[in-house]
């Protein structure tokens, strides 16, 4: 996948959580986590798509998401399916057990530590 559609996607990954937690804020109007959590993702978003196309924690994060997939020793698609749940179980955690981080930049160390524990297990299989 070329950068520029790989930052597309993400953008959307988080923009559909946000969305999932408008419609779940919907459902449960006395929680107001909900809404915290969509405009913290919707911030999110938004600062991930200005990023400039250097950013340097961007480009390091599309690397690993690059190297999951090629990872050998591993059944196909298990890899980016265990590192695609971590993502989205910490976007869905996002204004709940995560608090939203000061900066976009922490948010995308958080990815690249989930997907360094991704390649790690792989890469320690025998």
């Amino acid at each position: 996948m070329e950068y520029e559609t790989w930052k597309s996607a993400l953008i959307d990954e988080i923009e559909t959580v946000a969305s999932w937690q408008a419609e779940r804020g919907i459902a449960d109007p006395n929680d107001p986590r909900f809404e915290k959590s969509q405009q913290a993702l919707r911030g999110l978003a938004d600062a991930v798509r200005n990023m400039p196309g250097d950013h340097p924690a961007l480009k390091a994060l599309y690397r690993e998401e690059q190297e999951i997939a090629n990872l050998m020793r591993a059944p196909a698609g298990e890899p980016e399916h265990r590192y695609f749940d971590a993502k989205e179980e910490a976007l869905q955690a996002y204004g709940f057990e995560q608090q939203p981080f000061a900066s976009a930049d922490q948010f995308l160390d958080l990815l690249r530590a989930k997907a360094d524990e991704t390649i790690s297990e792989y890469r320690l299989r025998v």
